[in-house]
């Protein structure tokens, strides 16, 4: 009689006990981000200065179509729309990263492309915060960016065993 063995590939992580604790302070700084947003600017902003009101009012009058033949929309409605939009997206963004990393920690392995997207959203946020945005968000962003960084490049590593 013939025996056949067979050998099944096993797959283990070997890990940076703190790859997957700076991978989530990341996360939730970039979330934190967009629920600051939309609490401080479109929930608690409290009330506007004259100037800012002569602004919205000038907006709210101007109109803009967006597609040939559809729906007039004023510039107001899309600034507030593309702002709680963005907060919104942002704090998902974080959410969403956590419950990834959560279910499926080999996501952080060093030189990932899950990591990889996680730098590049961080570091766009940190570009758009240099130019447009107060110090708080430069700085929680640029905190975001280097943990994310820090995970690609120095993080977990995969590892296949038979």
């Amino acid at each position: 009689m013939t025996a056949i063995t067979t050998s099944s590939a096993s797959s283990s992580t070997t890990s940076a006990r703190w790859a997957a604790s700076v991978h989530f302070t990341g996360a939730a700084l970039l979330g934190a981000i967009g629920l600051a947003h939309l609490l401080v600017v479109h929930a608690f902003g409290g009330a506007d200065t004259p100037a800012e009101e002569a602004i919205n009012e000038l907006s709210a009058r101007t109109t803009t179509t967006l597609i040939e033949g559809g729906r007039q929309l004023s510039v107001f409605d899309l600034n507030t729309g593309y702002s709680v939009g963005m907060g919104l997206l942002g704090m998902l963004f974080g959410l969403v990263v956590i419950f990834a990393v959560r279910a499926a920690p080999q996501l952080i392995a060093r030189w990932s492309l899950f990591n990889g997207v996680c730098v590049v959203a961080a570091a766009g946020v940190f570009w758009i915060a240099l130019l447009h945005f107060p110090e708080p968000v430069i700085v929680i962003s640029a905190l975001a960016t280097l943990c994310f960084a820090a995970v690609f490049v120095a993080g977990s590593r995969s590892v296949r065993s038979r």
